[in-house]
């Protein structure tokens, strides 16, 4: 009975958590009528163990009214009171909860919801809209068996319009007609996400303890006799800003490189670094200047159609939301600055004769892991992405990033899929977002040739670690492959903090979705980075030496522990999943 009664009182959470987390409002009011009542169908309950209870089905409702008295006056009206005695013993864990947390309740009823009309007016109008909106409405119904979803979207259109702004008791308010909550679907939905959620966290606990056994075989080092990565280099170097043109842009790009001021005819090695969705060129200072101080020359452009930029714009109601054209156009950024570098080389003495644009390394975090991925050879393949994005499986609720992916299904079917560039012959991604774009079974990942390191955070809540990196690097058939596990990273952990200015208009995370301070994890990469590139850029063998599990032991310290497999086959992750399932 115990779970019966978490599982209530967890999907209303999810419903209003998931429904306002994803979804905005709309232009244009439509007058129609308003909800009354919330009609919640919960179904039978038979449980035998400890003792036999049966509940047959039944349904709770609750005038809005009621809802709203309780968020201004912060009492109960009769019909609280009412279910409040039928129900006591079934909802007591729930009345408990809403005494501790009454006042938080009020406030998140009352809660505006400040976001862009424009910003889910866009997402709305795109595949992947729709179908959240469907799978919403499954719960969120306008009847028995009444798909809710043009009913949300059009409480939206009327709750933003309202003076106070998009708030849960507007929405419910401007509902046409009455809302039946469908519990049985929503317990369907929880189950299933739980479900999901526990695997995945098993398969990632199983790998650390795999890399672990790993690590005992291998040939154990000093790495205190040896040079610490981590530290910076003793190179001088300077930093320079210039623009480049993708056509596709509307206008130019920005970009910085850090030059290293290294004299004689050794050509310098060279790393791009692309940021993710919503970040920009002070995103990875702190590794760019890392990497020149040991001698690489490090360009970092700013792709202006995903930049922090262009997400505030797109808050602020002045530009669309990002289209899959980005996915064409951040590969052919990197193509176009190189090309453009190429040009300068003839011209610009502080750059003749200097560089080496044969051989390119390339990181990426996010969308600039997507970017890194499709850069080392990986083609676009959307047949399989397409029906994931119109099917009712619950992964694109479970996995945000395919919602950020399912943006490429309306690419015209002819536009060239295969964006990779030959200069680039080493690529790291990290926290990449990669399970749908490059097919079924990520086969266009398993055309990258070149050595190639994937990182993930096992705390990921928006590129989940199992589907967005770890299947993606058993797709590799390179045999220089690494695969780092970072627990307990989150999506944010390698970002460096943008600085505030006068005229910043940054959105502001919660700490919990940062995970611990970022400063204690940039060492891992700088080293991590540092090292792979030695290797496969400057073709310095004893930094493999680094690139072990050993090495990631000898600098593990809390609260950040980092695993590294260089191997992982689909049987693996099966033979995990088996044990977990018996």
């Amino acid at each position: 009975m115990g779970f019966q009664r978490f599982i209530t009182k967890s999907i209303s959470r999810f419903i209003f958590s998931l429904g306002l987390g994803i979804l905005s409002p709309i232009f244009n009011p439509i007058p129609t009528i308003a909800a009354e009542k919330i009609i919640i169908a919960v179904p039978d309950i038979n449980i035998k163990d400890p003792i036999e209870i049966y509940l047959p089905a039944f349904q709770i409702k609750i005038p809005v009214q009621s809802l709203e008295n309780f968020a201004k006056e912060g009492e109960y009206t009769d019909e609280f009171i009412l279910y409040s005695e039928l129900l006591k013993d079934e909802i007591k864990d729930l009345q408990q909860l809403l005494k501790k947390q009454r006042q938080e309740l009020r406030q998140l009823l009352q809660k505006d919801f400040d976001v862009a009309p424009s910003i889910v007016k866009g997402f709305l109008e795109e595949p992947a809209g729709k179908e959240v909106l469907k799978r919403l409405g499954k719960i969120i119904q306008t009847g028995e068996d009444k798909n809710g979803s043009e009913a949300l979207k059009i409480a939206f259109e009327l709750a933003v319009a309202e003076p106070d702004g998009l708030t849960i008791i507007n929405l419910l308010k401007k509902f046409p007609g009455d809302i039946f909550i469908e519990l049985q679907e929503g317990i369907n939905l929880v189950d299933e996400l739980t479900e999901r959620f526990v695997e995945e966290n098993r398969i990632v606990t199983e790998l650390q303890k795999q890399a672990k056994k790993v690590a005992v075989s291998e040939t154990r080092r000093n790495f205190k006799n040896l040079p610490d990565l981590r530290k910076p280099g003793n190179t001088k170097w300077e930093k320079q800003s210039l623009t480049f043109r993708n056509p596709n842009r509307d206008r130019f790009s920005p970009a910085d490189i850090y030059l290293p001021n290294i004299s004689g005819n050794q050509l310098i090695p060279v790393v791009v670094i692309s940021h993710g969705l919503g970040s920009d060129l002070s995103s990875f200072v702190y590794l760019a200047e890392h990497l020149a101080s040991h001698g690489f020359a490090v360009i970092v452009p700013e792709h202006i159609g995903s930049s922090a930029e262009k997400l505030e714009s797109i808050f602020a109601g002045f530009s669309r939301p990002v289209d899959g054209m980005e996915f064409i156009n951040r590969p052919l950024d990197i193509k176009y600055l190189l090309d453009e570098i190429e040009k300068k080389i003839g011209s610009d003495p502080r750059l003749q004769g200097r560089l080496n644009l044969q051989q390119v390394g390339v990181l990426g975090q996010s969308f600039g892991g997507y970017t890194a991925l499709s850069l080392a050879g990986a083609p676009l393949n959307l047949e399989q992405l397409r029906k994931d994005c119109q099917s009712e499986d619950t992964k694109s609720i479970l996995n945000l990033s395919l919602l950020l992916q399912c943006q490429t299904i309306n690419l015209p079917g002819k536009m060239n899929k295969n964006l990779g560039d030959e200069r680039i012959t080493a690529a790291i991604a990290i926290n990449p977002v990669s399970s749908g774009v490059f097919g079924a079974g990520n086969k266009g990942i398993s055309e990258i040739q070149i050595p190639m390191m994937i990182v993930a955070s096992t705390q990921d809540l928006f590129a989940p670690p199992v589907p967005e990196q770890i299947y993606p690097f058993i797709s590799l058939t390179t045999p220089e492959r690494y695969l780092v596990m970072s627990k307990p990273a989150t999506h944010f952990s390698f970002i460096a903090e943008a600085e505030e200015t006068s005229t910043s208009t940054s959105i502001e995370l919660p700490k919990q979705l940062i995970g611990p301070d970022p400063n204690l994890a940039y060492p891992y990469l700088q080293a991590l980075s540092l090292a792979f590139f030695r290797a496969y850029l400057q073709n310095q063998s004893q930094s493999l030496l680094y690139l072990s599990h050993s090495y990631l032991q000898y600098l593990n310290q809390k609260p950040f522990t980092f695993s590294l497999l260089k191997s992982l086959t689909e049987e693996d992750i099966q033979r995990i999943i088996n044990n977990f399932s018996e």
